[in-house]
């Protein structure tokens, strides 16, 4: 580098001295770009570059054989080593020697600097050979030096480690101090639930080892003693949780005792007084087991639990909180006093009134309506006249049960009651006769106790009617039966029990329908009405007209008396009422006579008409009523076609009073009614129009005429005996004359005939090929005689009914709908003669292996199978008679059938015993049966369908 001022002012005598400082300024510039970046400027050959500087290590002492190398005082560095200075008068390392921070040093063995000045062995090594190694009674594991004789991890080898609660002494795992050795492992009998004191005693499953011995309590509990009575106070305000109580859904914190019974018997434990709602419970010491538990006992928000304990035995009694609760608790022990029972004999002389405590009496007595375990007083009581008495608890404190027995303790129950009138008290009242003694109960509920107060006097009961109902209409009346000293004196017709009741007498001013209810009213009620008194013959009753509320409607005759009582529905049902009274009019019944004119034609309305008589078919409403005579023997139609409202129809036979003859309400495809009747000549009937709903009333058209076409009951059309026969017609604009036994026939048309069979056997009927759902029945002679067969959709919606027939027996052949279905009918009749029958069953013989196919369609239905509901409809079937060649069992099935099957096996024909019935076979509609035979044991067996299928079979009967 030059700068051109420089030159001009230095003299050419100077030329030394620039070249020394152009060279030092290079030296510089060459160090500190050394120094920046060695890599980019290299110190020359021979020299190595130390801390930004470029050293001669083999020469320089401060860097001797390496950059920390610093000689000695009085050495100097020669080929890299540190050497006595002649010049200084220092003395040389000696031979084998090296010099290392200030001292000469063997580089062999020295530990500080092994194979290397600084090369430092660790405190357990040793330097041997210019290298580190483990020092005596050290063993190299994992890196490192470890004395394998006290080492957990490496106890007398590497990598064997010791269990918990072990040490490594003398190279081998040992028990750490209070460890003791069972099944092979390291133990603190002290706490372990396995080895509880000593190896092998197990605690019982939920007992925890403590101090060595199995005990219930994991953690701290206070230890009491054993002195009662006595009062514990505490918190449990940042107390632990310690064990679940069955009675409490969520757990709280606990506070524990301990308590050891100093005799036998039995302990009560309370907390009433506490200031939270505390639960209670009660645990064996020794094996656990809680032997009572209780929140909210008696119906306060403090806990109270009874148990008896043997003389020394400990429990744990544990106070708790309901559902995370805690606070300040008062704890009450107490022993009970052994059950007697009758604790006194009250006085004769009444009324009387006593006092007393339940808590810390015996259970002598489980009340009916209490609860078990809980404390309780008994009186004898004699009474000194025959009468009604009157015992309640009354005054006392606590929610309490009062039971009445007959004669002593173990005496039957007269009567239990709890929480009268809605208190917490209790109250009875009973009938006894003079001289009869009983026992009275004062109990607890669920464990409640207490001071007492027990009353007893006579009852002197209300006269019964109690109070006169007025004759304006309508009229409300109220009152209340919530009277201490009422009692139910008039049972209820129309509930199992009642409570107290008010009672009202009513005389009728007028001939008119009456209306009683207690709409309005409080509680549950019940009204019942009787005949003169209260205990005359109940004439109406009635619970729950309206919501909880009754109504009765009774016709009177004016001057009639009748008692009205208002009830409740159960015998603590009582409170304020309403008893309301209105006065309806009647119709004269008949309201008008007809005569015997055909046809002809009334209208009326049923509006404002009183509701006295009730139709089978209809909720009724207000009716109006005819008295109609037929004028010859025959067939008549009566219907309310064109009336405004929804009509029902009945016919009630020659009066207002008279037998129900029929009832119709929404003939086909109206809301009208219709009716067919069969009368005598002569014979009166009452045709009753009414409403089909309550408060269904209006205007309503009534006609009544004969029928003139064929096919009633009264006029049949004749069949004859000829065989085979069909006959079509129609159903449509028919009356209905029979109801069908099955199916469901709702007022639909129908079809008769009359059929003789011309000689001895079996009859076929059907309807196929009919347009709608017909019902086909056969009846015995009339329409009022017995159903002989009736069938509904034997094939499709087609019905079919196979009947044996004698010679010369008439039937009538009646063809009806389903529902109110009607149209265009087919009816053959035809004489079975084919085989397959029960008559004409088909013989298989005795074959060890056979199968038979066939078809049931055509087939007569005689037998039905016990295996399908008696619902279901009857089906065809074919019959066969089987003859089993040796003993064995044999297997019967349908197996490869068209149609649902099921298949059923008699002894002695169709109407020998049935062995064996089966419908569907597991995943199939096929049937089988499994039965044992004996030698030449001939079967029935019937190929049946189920449900009124039929169709193509394969029978099969084959030996296991």
């Amino acid at each position: 580098m030059s700068h051109p001022g420089l030159r001009a002012r230095f003299e050419p005598s100077s030329m030394a001295l620039w070249l020394t400082v152009v060279a030092l300024v290079a030296l510089a510039a060459l160090a500190a770009s050394c120094a920046e970046d060695p890599a980019a400027a290299p110190c020359g050959d021979g020299l190595t570059p130390c801390g930004g500087a470029c050293f001669d290590t083999q020469a320089d002492p401060d860097h001797c054989g390496g950059c920390e190398g610093v000689c000695a005082s009085g050495t100097r560095c020669e080929a890299g080593v540190c050497v006595g200075g002649g010049g200084a008068g220092g003395e040389l390392c000696a031979s084998g020697l090296v010099a290392c921070s200030g001292g000469c040093v063997d580089l062999a063995t020295d530990a500080a600097h092994c194979g290397g000045c600084g090369q430092e062995c660790a405190a357990e090594q040793r330097c041997e050979g210019g290298a580190c190694r483990c020092a005596s009674g050290f063993t190299a594991c994992g890196g490192g030096c470890v004395d394998v004789k006290s080492d957990p991890l490496h106890c007398g080898t590497c990598e064997a480690r010791c269990p918990l609660h072990e040490t490594c002494v003398e190279g081998a795992c040992v028990c750490d101090e209070g460890f003791a050795v069972c099944g092979g492992r390291c133990v603190d009998l002290a706490v372990d639930p396995a080895h509880c004191g000593a190896c092998g005693a197990a605690c019982a499953p939920g007992l925890f080892c403590r101090e060595g011995a199995c005990a219930c309590a994991a953690g701290d509990y206070e230890d009491i003693g054993s002195t009662v009575p006595r009062l514990l106070t505490g918190t449990t305000v940042g107390a632990e949780t310690y064990f679940p109580l069955a009675c409490m859904g969520v757990g709280s914190t606990q506070f524990v005792y301990r308590f050891t019974a100093e005799e036998a018997g039995r302990y009560k434990f309370d907390t009433a007084g506490s200031s939270y709602d505390t639960a209670i419970g009660v645990l064996d010491f020794d094996a656990c087991e809680e032997l009572a538990c209780n929140d909210d006992r008696g119906g306060a928000a403090t806990g109270s639990a009874s148990v008896a304990l043997e003389e020394g035995q400990s429990v744990l009694v544990v106070v708790s909180g309901y559902d995370g609760a805690q606070g300040d608790f008062a704890l009450h022990l107490d022993r009970m006093a052994p059950p007697v029972c009758p604790l006194d004999t009250l006085a004769t002389a009444l009324p009387l009134s006593i006092t007393g405590d339940t808590w810390g009496l015996g259970d002598a007595v489980s009340t009916r309506c209490g609860s078990i375990d809980t404390s309780d007083a008994s009186y004898s009581f004699t009474a000194p006249r025959a009468g009604g008495y009157v015992f309640d608890t009354s005054g006392s404190t606590f929610d309490t049960v009062l039971e009445l027995r007959r004669g002593s303790c173990s005496g039957t129950v007269i009567s239990c009651n709890d929480n009268a009138m809605g208190a917490k008290t209790s109250r009875l009242v009973a009938n006894l006769a003079e001289g009869q003694t009983v026992v009275a109960v004062v109990d607890g509920v669920d464990g409640g106790s207490g001071p007492f107060t027990l009353n007893v006097s006579e009852y002197v009961p209300p006269p019964c009617p109690e109070l006169t109902l007025d004759a304006t209409f309508p009229q409300t009346v109220t009152g209340t039966t919530a009277i201490p000293d009422r009692v139910s004196a008039v049972p209820s017709p129309c509930t199992r029990d009642s409570g107290p009741e008010a009672t009202y007498a009513f005389t009728a001013p007028a001939t008119a329908l009456y209306t009683f209810d207690t709409f309005g009213s409080s509680f549950d009620t019940v009204l019942h009405v009787h005949k003169g008194t209260c205990s005359g013959e109940s004439v109406a009753c009635n619970d729950d007209a309206s919501g909880t509320q009754s109504q009765v409607e009774v016709m009177l005759r004016e001057g009639e008396t009748i008692s009205v009582v208002v009830d409740g529905y159960a015998p603590v049902a009582s409170g304020a009422f309403q008893l309301n009274v209105s006065q309806t009019f009647v119709l004269p019944c008949p309201l008008i006579d007809l005569g015997s004119t055909v046809p002809q034609t009334v209208t009326g309305t049923t509006a404002d008409v009183a509701d006295v008589l009730r139709p089978s078919c209809g909720a009724g409403a207000g009716e109006v009523t005819y008295r109609f005579t037929a004028p010859a023997a025959g067939t008549y139609i009566a219907d309310t076609f064109g009336s405004s409202l929804d009509t029902v129809l009945s016919v009630l036979d020659g009066s207002c009073t008279g037998a129900e003859l029929a009832c119709s309400d929404d003939a086909p495809g109206s809301e009208q009614s219709r009716l067919t009747l069969e009368l005598a000549e002569g014979q009166t009937i009452v045709l009753l129009v009414d409403g089909s709903a309550a408060g269904a009333s209006g205007d309503f058209t009534l006609s009544i005429a004969p029928f003139s076409g064929g096919g009633t009951c009264s006029t049949a059309i004749d069949l004859g005996s000829v065989v085979p026969q069909l006959v079509t017609g129609s159903t449509a604009e028919r009356p209905e004359s029979v109801r069908p036994a099955c199916g469901s026939s709702s007022n639909a048309p129908d079809m008769i005939y009359r059929f003789t069979a011309p000689e001895d056997g079996l009859y076929i009927f059907d309807t196929f090929g009919s347009s709608f759902d017909t019902i086909l029945q056969i009846l015995e002679e009339s329409c009022t005689g017995t159903s002989l067969g009736c069938n509904d959709n034997t094939d499709g919606q087609q019905s079919r009914v196979a009947l044996r027939l004698a010679a010369n027996q008439t039937v009538l052949v009646v063809v009806d709908g389903l529902g109110t279905s009607s149209g265009d009918y087919v009816l053959q009749v035809d004489r079975f003669t084919g085989p397959g029958t029960c008559a004409t069953a088909i013989h298989l013989g005795s074959p060890l292996s056979i199968t038979r196919t066939g078809t049931t369609r055509g087939q007569p239905d005689a037998v039905r199978p016990k295996c399908v509901s008696a619902a279901s409809v009857s089906s065809p079937e074919t019959v066969f008679t089987y003859t089993a060649p040796i003993r064995g069992t044999y297997v019967i099935d349908t197996i490869g059938s068209s149609f649902n099957t099921v298949l059923h096996v008699h002894t002695r024909g169709c109407a020998g015993t049935e062995l064996q019935c089966n419908d569907d076979l597991t995943s199939s509609q096929a049937s089988r049966v499994q039965i044992e035979l004996a030698p030449n044991q001939t079967i029935t067996v019937v190929v049946d369908g189920y449900n009124g299928a039929s169709g193509d079979f394969t029978l099969k009967i084959a030996k296991l």
